[in-house]
C-alpha cells in the first residue's frame, strides 16, 4: 500500500511540476536557514561546554562602587594566592591573557627563524592548576611537569607544526616579544572552536615571577588597587560543593585583602558557563540575540510551511475531479489523507536534503561573510546527535504542519460535487485563510524590514557621528620597546617621510577598546575621589596629532616623565567646578605622582558611542609609549606607509612591522553590531523572497477563481488596467493591514534594542514608510507577472473554463 501511495503521489508531483518545484524552493530554503540558525544556536549555547566540569567552573569577577557601579572579568593579580589560602578545598587559578603577542621560533644558534604576530588572545599565562580546571589532552607533558619551571611554554598540536613543522618542537626555544625565551616543554591538542579562551600558547606563569621587568611582572603582581580586564581567576567547587558558601568567604576575602578600599571592590563569584551570554561582563553572545535568531529560523520554517499551504488549497479546485474517482471507486477519506501527506513527505524530503546540502555548502562562506572568527562555526557538525534529531523532528513537525490542513481539505471533498467539477471557493480554505496566512507573512516580513532599516541606520549613525575629534587619516604602528629608543628622534624621521603631518606617541589612542582606570587625589582634598579616571598616558603631541580642542588652559611640556596634566571637561564636571578654568593651576594625584592641571579638553567618545563620556586624564610617561600616531596629509597612501615601514624596520629589525587605522579599528568596536547586521539583512531578504511564494500562491489561487469572471469583464469591455486593479487592491489591501500591524510593534522592540546606546537614532516615520514601500514594491513585482497573465487570457477561453 505505501508503495502505492509513493508511486502516485510522484506521478501527481510530475504532472504539476511548477507547484512542486515552488514547494521544494520555498521549504528548501527555509529548511536550509533553519539548519544554519539551530548550529549557530548550537554553536553560541555551548561554549567551552566541552570541560567535562563545566558546572562546577566559576569566575571570580569584579564590581567596581564608585561615583556608580561598573564591571570587569578581570580581579587584582594577587587573587589566585588569597583564594588558595582562604579557600584551600577548592582548586584556584589565574590566567593572565596577552593580545597580539609577537613570537619567533630560534635555531641552535639563538637566531629567529620564523617570526609571527598571533592576533587575539592566542596566548595566556596561567598555573599548572588550570588544566585540572579546564580539560586538554596532553599529547606530550603534563601540567605538573611542564609548567612549573619558568620561562616554559607549553604548545597546542597547531602551533608546534606552525613553528617547527615535523620536527619534534619538545626543548624548542620560542622567544616572547625579543625579551623572554621560552622551552617548549609539552603538547596540547588543537582546542575547540566554541570557546571563548582559544589559547594555543600557554606560558608557565612562573615565567612572570622571574621576570620582573617584562610588561606583566613585577611589582604589580602583588598590586590589589588595580584590575587588568585581562586577568581572570577561576575556581573549581568540590562535587556537592556549595556556592553560596564561597560568596560567604569572598565577602571576609575581601575585607581582609582590599582594607580601606574594600567599600569601593566586590568580587561576585559567577558560573563560567553563562560568561559568554552576560551582557554585564561583556559576554561575546548576548542571550536577546540567541532569542532573536531562534525568531527568525521559526518564522522561516512557519512562513515555508504556509506557502505550501497557500499552494497546496489554490491546487484543490484542479484536483477535485481526481478526488472524486478516487472516492467513487472505494477511496476512504483516510486513504485520502495519507496520499496527500505522503506527496507532502516526498516534497519535505527533497527539500530537506536539498536544504541540508545548502547548508552545508553556506556554512563555511558565513565566517568569511561575517569577518569575525569565533563567531560562527566554521562547518556542520554531523556526528553530534542533537543535529539528526532536530532533522528528524523537524521533518516531521513541517510534514504535519504544511501537510495537515489541505490534506483534510482534499479528503472532505463529496464525492459528487467533486466529480462534477463544483467544489466551492469555502470547500478549500477560501479566500479568507489565504488572506490570513499572507497577512501574517507580510507582518513578520515587515517587521524584520523595519528591525534591519533601524539597525543599518544605528551602525551608520556610529561610524559616522563625531566622537569628539579627527579619526580620519590617522594610522598606528606599534612601538615594541619604547624605553630603548629616542621617540623624539624617531618622530622627527617620520616627519620628514612626504605625506605625514603630525606624530604622537602614546599608550592608549583617544578611542580604544582597552583602558587603564586609577583612582586620584585633587589638591588639598584629604581623601581621593570616590571615583576613577581613565589614563592616556602620551607626548605632547598628542592634542594637535588628533584635533583634541581646548575649552581652557594649554598644553602639557615636552617631558619624558609626568609634570603636568590635561584633563577633559567631565573631570572638571565631576570635581565640582562649573568653569574649567577654575582646574587650571591646581594639583592633580595619579599614580603617586603630583603635578598641576595645564589644560582642559573638550570632551570625546573613550570607548565607542555605545557608551557615555568618561573622565580622562592625558599625561606624559614615555616608557608606556607602546603605540605611535601617525597624521596623514598625503594622498599617496601607499607609498607614504612604505616610508614608515622602511623607518620602522631599521629601529626595530627582530620585530614585524604591523599597521592599522583609527577609523577602522574604531569600525571594528562596533563587531557584534556588523554581525547581527549582516544577518539580519540576510534573513531579511531571505523571508521576502519566500513570502514572495507565497504570495504567488494566492494571486495565481485568485486568477484561478476569478477566470469565468475576468472572461466576463473583458468582454464588457472592462481595459486590462481594471482588471490587474482587480488583484492591485487585494493585495495592497493585505500589505496595508500587515503594516498596521508590524509598524508599532517593530516600533516598540527596536525602542527597547536603542536602550542599550547611549547615542542613539530616533525611530522616525521615515523607516515606516520606506519599509513599507519595500514591501509594496517587492509585492508589486511578484504578483505582476501573474496578474498581467490573467488578464491577457482570450476571454473566450476563460468562458469556456469548467
Amino acid at each position: 500500500m505505501l508503495k502505492n501511495y509513493i508511486k502516485i503521489a510522484w506521478r501527481n508531483l510530475r504532472r504539476n511540476s511548477l507547484y512542486a518545484l515552488l514547494n521544494v524552493a520555498g521549504l528548501s530554503i527555509g529548511l536550509a536557514c533553519a539548519l544554519i540558525v539551530f548550529w549557530f544556536i548550537r554553536f553560541q549555547t555551548t561554549h567551552d561546554h566541552f570541560h567535562s566540569k563545566i558546572d562546577r567552573i566559576y569566575q571570580i569577577t569584579t564590581e567596581f562602587h564608585f561615583d556608580g557601579i561598573g564591571h570587569s572579568r578581570g580581579v587584582p593579580t594577587p587573587m589566585w594566592k588569597a583564594m588558595r589560602t582562604e579557600l584551600p578545598e577548592n582548586i584556584s587559578s589565574m590566567c593572565i591573557e596577552k593580545y597580539d603577542a609577537f613570537l619567533a621560533a630560534l635555531d641552535n644558534s639563538g637566531k629567529a627563524v620564523k617570526k609571527f604576530k598571533e592576533e587575539g588572545p592566542t596566548l595566556a599565562f596561567v598555573h599548572p592548576e588550570y588544566f585540572s580546571i579546564f580539560d586538554s589532552h596532553w599529547q606530550v607533558g603534563t601540567a605538573k611537569t611542564s609548567l612549573t619551571k619558568p620561562n616554559a611554554v607549553v604548545l597546542s598540536e597547531n602551533m608546534a607544526r606552525k613553528y617547527f613543522g615535523k620536527e619534534n618542537a619538545i626543548g624548542k626555544i620560542i622567544r616572547l616579544e625579543n625579551e623572554i625565551n621560552l622551552e617548549v616543554t609539552g603538547i596540547v591538542d588543537n582546542i575547540p572552536d566554541n570557546t571563548d579562551m582559544p589559547y594555543e600558547f600557554f606560558v608557565s606563569y612562573e615565567t612572570l615571577i622571574a621576570n620582573p621587568d617584562y610588561r606583566y611582572g613585577g611589582s604589580g603582581l602583588d598590586h590589589w588597587g588595580g584590575v587588568n580586564s585581562n586577568t581572570y581567576c577561576f575556581t573549581l567547587l568540590p562535587e556537592n560543593g556549595n556556592v553560596k558558601h564561597v560568596e560567604k568567604q569572598m565577602a571576609a576575602l575581601n575585607k581582609k585583602y582590599h582594607g580601606d578600599d574594600h567599600k569601593s571592590y566586590v568580587h561576585p563569584v559567577l558560573p563560567y558557563k553563562e560568561m559568554h551570554h552576560s551582557e554585564t561582563y561583556y559576554g561575546m553572545m548576548p542571550m536577546k540575540w540567541i532569542w532573536f535568531m531562534s525568531a527568525i529560523g521559526i518564522f522561516l520554517i512557519v512562513t515555508a510551511c504556509f506557502n505550501f499551504i497557500n499552494m497546496a488549497t489554490a491546487q484543490a479546485l484542479r484536483r477535485s475531479k481526481e478526488i472524486g474517482v478516487r472516492k467513487a471507486v472505494g477511496g476512504t477519506r483516510s486513504q485520502v489523507f495519507i496520499q496527500f501527506m505522503t506527496e507532502t513527505a516526498l516534497i519535505t524530503l527533497a527539500s530537506l536534503v536539498i536544504g541540508l546540502l545548502l547548508a552545508a555548502l553556506i556554512m563555511p562562506q558565513i565566517n568569511q561573510w561575517l569577518d569575525q572568527p569565533g563567531a560562527w562555526p566554521k562547518a556542520i557538525n554531523w556526528a553530534d546527535s542533537l543535529l539528526w534529531i532536530f532533522l528528524a523532528a523537524l521533518f516531521c513537525v513541517v510534514i504535519l504542519l504544511a501537510g495537515s490542513y489541505p490534506g483534510g481539505i482534499l479528503a472532505g471533498f463529496k464525492t459528487v460535487l467533486a466529480l462534477k467539477g463544483s467544489v466551492s471557493t469555502r470547500q478549500i480554505g477560501g479566500i479568507s485563510l489565504r488572506r490570513g496566512l499572507i497577512v501574517f507573512q507580510f507582518v513578520l516580513i515587515q517587521l524584520l524590514v523595519i528591525c534591519t532599516l533601524v539597525v543599518n541606520n544605528q551602525v551608520d549613525f556610529m561610524l559616522s557621528h563625531s566622537i569628539g575629534y579627527e579619526t580620519k587619516g590617522i594610522a598606528e604602528i606599534q612601538i615594541p620597546t619604547p624605553d630603548k629608543i629616542n621617540q623624539a628622534t624617531f618622530r622627527q624621521r617620520l616627519m620628514q617621510i612626504p605625506g605625514i603631518s603630525d606624530v604622537s606617541f602614546c599608550h592608549f589612542l583617544p578611542t580604544a577598546t582597552s583602558n587603564n582606570t586609577s583612582n586620584l587625589r585633587f589638591d588639598t582634598r584629604q581623601k581621593d575621589e570616590v571615583w576613577q579616571i581613565n589614563i592616556k598616558t602620551a607626548d605632547n603631541n598628542y592634542v594637535q596629532t588628533f584635533g583634541l580642542e581646548f575649552v581652557a588652559g594649554k598644553n602639557i611640556p615636552l617631558s619624558d616623565t609626568t609634570r603636568g596634566y590635561l584633563i577633559n571637561e567631565k573631570v572638571v564636571e565631576r570635581l565640582g567646578f562649573k568653569n574649567p578654568n577654575d582646574a587650571i593651576g591646581k594639583n592633580l594625584k595619579i599614580w603617586g605622582v603630583t603635578a598641576p592641571v595645564y589644560g582642559v579638553l573638550k570632551n570625546w567618545n573613550n570607548k565607542s558611542l555605545k557608551g557615555g563620556i568618561d573622565p580622562i586624564a592625558v599625561f606624559t610617561r614615555n616608557k608606556t609609549n607602546y603605540r605611535c600616531a601617525i597624521k596623514l596629509s598625503s594622498t599617496n597612501l601607499h607609498q607614504t606607509m612604505k616610508g614608515v615601514e622602511k623607518l620602522w624596520n631599521e629601529y626595530f629589525p627582530d620585530y614585524l612591522y604591523e599597521q592599522s587605522f583609527l577609523d577602522e579599528n574604531i569600525s571594528k568596536s562596533y563587531g557584534l553590531e556588523n554581525i547581527m547586521l549582516k544577518l539580519v539583512r540576510g534573513f531579511s531578504m531571505i523571508a521576502i523572497f519566500i513570502g514572495c511564494l507565497g504570495l504567488y500562491g494566492l494571486v495565481k489561487f485568485m486568477a484561478s477563481q476569478k477566470t469565468k469572471e475576468i472572461g466576463v469583464r473583458k468582454v464588457l469591455g472592462a481595459s486590462i488596467a481594471s482588471i490587474l486593479s482587480l488583484f492591485g487592491k487585494e493585495i495592497m489591501l493585505l500589505i496595508g493591514l500587515a503594516f498596521l500591524i508590524a509598524a508599532p510593534l517593530g516600533w516598540y522592540l527596536m525602542r527597547g534594542w536603542l536602550q542599550d546606546y547611549e547615542y542613539k537614532i530616533p525611530i522616525g516615520a521615515e523607516i515606516m514608510l520606506l519599509a513599507i514601500a519595500i514591501t509594496f514594491i517587492v509585492a508589486i513585482v511578484t504578483a505582476g507577472y501573474e496578474s498581467v497573465k490573467a488578464a491577457l487570457v482570450n476571454p473566450v477561453k476563460s468562458l469556456k473554463t469548467e
